[in-house]
C-alpha cells in the first residue's frame, strides 16, 4: 500500500468526507488476484478517482477508500474480449510508483452509465490539465504586465473554465470557482486601468462617509430620545410641583385662614390629618425641580443627570410619613366630607376653581404616593437611551438603585404602620381584667386561632405577636384576656416524643433529620428549655404525635395547649419557635453591638 493512499485514508474516514464530488455511482471492478467482479462505489473529486467497498445488505459505501487513481496520469482503454460483458474498459496509471493500484478493469450494467463514465474520466484529466495550463498562462501573463492582457482573452479563459464546471453536479464548487474567476477578472481590470482603481477607492470613501453619517444619525437620534426623556422628567416635575402648590393655595391656606377669623371649617389637627406634611413635600420637590431645570438649561451631549438622583434625593425619605398616613388620610377625608357640611361646601367651591382643572381633592392627594415609582420609570427609560460609554450611564444606574431603596423603605414603613394599626385594633377589642397588658413592643401579629388550654375550659383563643403571647376567652363578641406571656420568658416543649431538645442537641438533631425539624439552629429563650417543631404533618403517624405541646413559663409553671389537628399544632409550634429564635438573635446582635461600642 502506497504512502499516498495511507495519508488519504487518514484524511477520508468514510464517503461523507468528500464534500464536492463531481460524479459518483456503483460500478463493477475486477479483483487483481482472484479475478472476480465485485461491486464498488466510485467517486470523482477533483482529479482523484476513489473507490469504496459496498455493504452487501444495505448496498451503501462503507469504510475508507480501497484505492485511488490520479486521473491526470491515467489512460483509458476499451476491452472487447472480456467474457462478463462487452461494457468493460481499463484504467491504467502511467506512473510506476503506485504499484498497488496501477491498473484495473471497470464494468457497468447499462450502456448509458458505461458511456457516461468512459467519456467523463478522460475529460477530467484533459480539462484539469487545460485548467492548469490556463492558470500557468495567466500567471505568466501577470508577470509580463497584465496591462497587455486583453479583456477578450480573459473572457474566453473564464468561459472555458465555466464550461468545465457546467459538466458536473457540484453546485458549491461551481459557485466557488466562479467567485475565483470574478476575483481574477477584478485584479486584471485593476492592472489594466489604474484610474478605475482610483475611482473605486473614491467610491469606497463615499460609502465609508455614508456609514459614518448613518452612525452619527443613529447617535444623534439616541441623544434626541435622551433629551426628550429628560424634558419629560422636567415637565412632569413642573406639573407635580404646580399641583403641590395648588393644594397649598386652594385648600390648606384657606382652611388655616378660616381658623384665624373664627370661621373654622376644619381644626388644625384635622387639616394636618388630611394633608400631612404637604408643605414640606412642596419644599423638597421645588428644590429638586430647580436642580433639574439647571441641568436642562445647560444641556449638552455630555450632560449628566443621574448624579442629581444620587446626591440630592436623601430628602425624599420624608415621603415616608405621608405615604404611611395616606390610608388614614383618605378615611378621615371621607368621614369629614360626609359629616361636615361646611367642609363639603368648601370642597365644592374649590373644585369649581379654574386652577384645579375641576378635579376633586382625591386626585391631588394620590399624587405624592405615585411620584417615587414615577422617578424610577423615567430613569430606567433614560438609561435605555444612554450609551454605556457615556458618563451618565453609571450615574443613572446608581440613581435607579438609590430611588428604589427609598421607595422600598417607604413601602416597608407603610407595611409596619399597617401591622401596628392591626395590633392597635386588636388591643381595642380585648377586655383586660386585672391583667397588665402592654403593647409597646408588640408591633406585628404573627398568628391567631382557636386553642384549648388544659383544665381551662373557657380559654379558647390565642394571639401570637412578635414579643407577646396572649390567651383569651372568646365568647360572643367579647374577648377577655386570661393570660399574657412575654416571649422573653417563654420556652416550649413537645412531650409526645418524651424528650426536651436543648441548645447542645439542636445541631446534632438538625444533621440527622430530613425536613422534619425547623432549620433554625437556636430556638431557646432566655427563660429556659426549648423544643423544635415538626413542620411536616406526615413526619410521624398522627396517632403517635398528639395535638398538643407545652408552654414553659418557669420551672414550676407550664401550660398545655391542645389543637384540633396535627397541622394546627405543628404550625403554631413552628411559629412560636421561629419567633423565639428571632428574639434570641436580636438580643445577641444587640449585646454584640454594645460590646463593640464599649471597646
Amino acid at each position: 500500500m502506497s504512502e499516498q493512499l495511507i495519508e488519504i485514508r487518514k484524511q477520508i474516514g468514510d464517503y461523507s468526507k468528500l464534500k464536492y464530488p463531481t460524479k459518483q455511482g456503483f460500478l463493477f471492478k475486477k479483483s487483481r488476484y482472484l479475478k472476480e467482479w465485485r461491486s464498488r462505489f466510485f467517486v470523482i473529486e477533483g482529479e482523484i478517482l476513489y473507490y469504496f467497498d459496498v455493504e452487501k445488505i444495505s448496498n451503501k459505501p462503507i469504510g475508507t477508500p480501497l484505492g485511488i487513481f490520479n486521473l491526470l496520469k491515467c489512460s483509458f482503454t476499451l476491452i472487447s474480449n472480456e467474457k462478463r460483458s462487452p461494457l468493460v474498459f481499463r484504467i491504467q496509471e502511467e506512473s510506476g510508483a503506485n504499484k498497488d493500484y496501477k491498473n484495473c478493469l471497470i464494468s457497468s450494467e447499462t450502456q448509458e452509465e458505461f458511456d457516461q463514465w468512459f467519456q467523463l474520466l478522460p475529460q477530467i484529466g484533459q480539462t484539469i490539465n487545460r485548467k492548469n495550463q490556463l492558470v500557468i498562462k495567466l500567471q505568466a501573463l501577470s508577470r509580463k504586465k497584465l496591462q497587455q492582457l486583453k479583456y477578450k482573452e480573459l473572457k474566453e479563459a473564464a468561459l472555458i473554465i465555466q464550461r468545465f464546471y457546467h459538466l458536473h453536479e457540484g453546485e458549491r464548487k461551481l459557485a466557488r470557482f466562479i467567485y475565483n474567476v470574478v476575483k481574477v477578472q477584478s485584479y486584471a481590470r485593476c492592472f489594466i486601468d489604474r484610474m478605475r482603481f482610483k475611482k473605486i477607492k473614491e467610491e469606497i470613501m463615499v460609502i465609508q462617509s455614508h456609514f459614518q453619517v448613518v452612525k452619527a444619525k443613529n447617535r444623534l437620534e439616541k441623544e434626541f430620545m435622551r433629551r426628550r426623556i429628560a424634558q419629560e422628567l422636567l415637565s412632569t416635575e413642573k406639573s407635580y410641583v404646580y399641583n403641590l402648590k395648588l393644594i397649598i393655595d386652594i385648600f390648606i391656606r384657606p382652611l388655616i385662614n378660616f381658623n384665624s377669623i373664627e370661621q373654622r371649617v376644619l381644626s388644625i389637627s384635622e387639616i394636618s390629618g388630611v394633608f400631612g406634611n404637604w408643605e414640606r413635600l412642596y419644599k423638597i420637590n421645588s428644590d429638586l425641580l430647580l436642580l433639574i431645570q439647571n441641568k436642562l438649561d445647560s444641556w449638552s451631549i455630555e450632560q449628566t443627570i443621574g448624579d442629581l438622583f444620587i446626591e440630592s434625593t436623601d430628602s425624599l425619605f420624608e415621603y415616608t410619613p405621608y405615604v404611611t398616613n395616606y390610608d388614614h388620610s383618605r378615611k378621615l377625608l371621607d368621614r369629614l366630607t360626609a359629616s361636615n357640611t361646611n367642609f363639603r361646601n368648601f370642597l365644592d367651591a374649590a373644585q369649581r376653581d379654574k386652577r384645579s382643572k375641576y378635579l376633586d381633592i382625591s386626585s391631588f392627594l394620590i399624587q405624592p404616593v405615585q411620584r417615587l415609582p414615577r422617578y424610577e420609570l423615567l430613569l430606567r427609560d433614560l438609561l435605555k437611551s444612554t450609551s454605556t460609554l457615556h458618563n451618565d450611564h453609571k450615574y443613572l444606574t446608581k440613581g435607579i438603585v438609590k430611588i428604589k431603596e427609598i421607595t422600598m423603605y417607604v413601602n416597608d414603613q407603610q407595611k409596619e404602620r399597617e401591622n401596628l394599626s392591626q395590633v392597635i385594633q386588636i388591643q381595642k377589642e380585648l377586655i383586660m381584667d386585672n391583667i397588665k397588658l402592654s403593647f409597646s413592643s408588640a408591633t406585628r401579629l404573627i398568628r391567631e386561632g382557636d386553642i384549648k388550654v388544659s383544665k381551662k375550659k373557657n380559654w379558647n383563643y390565642m394571639y401570637l405577636f412578635n414579643s407577646q403571647l396572649v390567651i383569651i376567652q372568646k365568647k360572643d363578641d367579647k374577648k377577655l384576656v386570661k393570660e399574657v406571656i412575654q416571649l422573653e420568658q417563654l420556652g416550649i416543649r413537645d412531650d409526645n416524643n418524651n424528650n426536651t431538645i436543648t441548645n447542645d442537641s439542636t445541631s446534632d438533631l438538625l444533621n440527622t433529620s430530613t425536613n422534619n425539624l425547623l432549620s433554625s439552629p437556636d430556638l431557646s429563650s432566655s427563660g429556659g428549655a426549648s423544643s423544635m417543631a415538626n413542620t411536616s404533618s406526615q413526619a410521624l403517624p398522627i396517632g403517635t404525635i398528639g395535638n398538643k405541646f407545652k408552654l414553659i413559663i418557669s420551672s414550676k409553671t407550664e401550660i398545655s395547649l391542645y389543637f384540633d389537628t396535627p397541622e394546627d399544632k405543628n404550625n403554631w409550634f413552628a411559629d412560636i419557635a421561629i419567633t423565639l429564635n428571632r428574639l434570641e438573635t436580636q438580643k445577641k446582635n444587640f449585646e454584640k453591638s454594645i460590646n463593640l461600642s464599649n471597646n
